[in-house]
């Protein structure tokens, strides 16, 4: 399933190794066991994209390896980023899964962050769909829009205060003036679809791909209402007329700030691997990658998931990395202001 977002545009071409560094890449992997590491537990959007991935990703590596996938779930994948900056082998045969925010972590938490490592540190694969992360509100409790959250609250899920689920919405709370009362402490999709299930939560911040790889039926029978997009500009993947969060924003100041916040929703679905990788073992993960993006057989498959395919170049993640991070020091204290939770 194919679609353009906020992020089209042209991507950068990947350039291939020559043939004989192909040779020596694949004389490397020939009867090696790679890991794809996801920093969520089995049953999420997460889950179900990197194992699909994965299993096409092997055929067009040089050498045929074998690809395994394994979940590593702990902070909004912060264990996992950390576990590939440190302690994952630098070789080519380890990447992963992670949370969108991540790479933006040491940017918008500053001294406070726990990662061991800056974006712009970690060999970028590529990414995998471009999603915009939405508000949604169950039904039942009774909100409809995003304006009745300034007088009324709305109890929503969240994992940790490193992942997007929580950083989202707490901008969302600060920034706009919602009343978002967020509850940690669930460490993946299915934990949280089930706090809303149960009762225990009446919302959540999710990413649109997310939701139709784990609950598709909500969209379909009205269990949850979309509140509002979290993105620059509209994904036509929400549904239509859901309203962007930063045209409720009071000044210009404030919806750049939320815009620099919801970059990470350009790099929905990342994967990255560890620094100081072989160059020419780096580039044939890119390429891997980037083939699967456009085999045929992938994207049937895809579209029986109905699960989208709107792919990040590495070079391109590097490129956005690289600007965030350049980012003017007084946005950036703005944007850190807006992440604190000071409640």
């Amino acid at each position: 399933m194919r679609r353009r977002t906020f992020l089209s545009g042209v991507f950068a071409s990947v350039a291939s190794p020559s043939l004989a560094q192909m040779d020596k890449v694949a004389e490397f992997y020939r009867g090696k066991t790679l890991t794809c590491y996801i920093g969520y537990a089995s049953g999420g959007g997460y889950d179900v994209y990197a194992r699909t991935i994965s299993r096409f990703m092997q055929k067009h590596l040089p050498g045929n390896p074998n690809i395994i996938a394994v979940n590593m779930p702990g902070a909004s994948s912060m264990t996992l980023g950390n576990h590939l900056a440190r302690v994952a082998p630098r070789d080519g045969t380890a990447f992963g899964a992670v949370n969108s925010m991540l790479l933006f972590d040491p940017l918008f938490n500053g001294p406070k962050s726990k990662a061991q490592f800056t974006g712009g540190d970690m060999t970028m694969i590529g990414n995998a769909v471009v999603s915009a992360a939405v508000l949604v509100a169950l039904k039942t409790s009774g909100v409809s829009s995003l304006e009745e959250l300034r007088s009324k609250e709305l109890m929503i899920a969240a994992s940790t205060p490193s992942g997007d689920t929580y950083l989202l919405p707490l901008a969302l709370k600060n920034v706009l003036g919602l009343k978002l009362k967020i509850i940690t402490g669930y460490p993946g999709t299915r934990e949280a679809a089930l706090a809303m299930e149960n009762g225990e939560v009446f919302g959540r911040v999710w990413d649109m791909e997310g939701i139709k790889a784990a609950r598709p039926q909500w969209l379909r029978d009205g269990t949850i209402r979309v509140l509002a997009q979290l993105a620059p500009k509209a994904d036509r993947a929400a549904p239509p007329g859901v309203p962007l969060a930063r045209d409720f924003a009071a000044s210009e100041d404030d919806k750049k700030v939320l815009d620099v916040i919801s970059l990470s929703t350009a790099l929905a679905r990342p994967y990255i691997a560890p620094p100081g990788i072989p160059l020419e073992r780096a580039q044939a993960l890119r390429d891997a990658f980037w083939a699967t993006m456009h085999d045929p057989e992938f994207l049937a498959e895809m579209e029986r998931l109905q699960l989208a395919v709107d792919p990040v170049s590495g070079p391109d993640m590097e490129k956005l990395l690289k600007e965030a991070y350049a980012l003017p020091d007084p946005l950036v204290q703005r944007v850190r202001k807006a992440l604190t939770n000071e409640g």
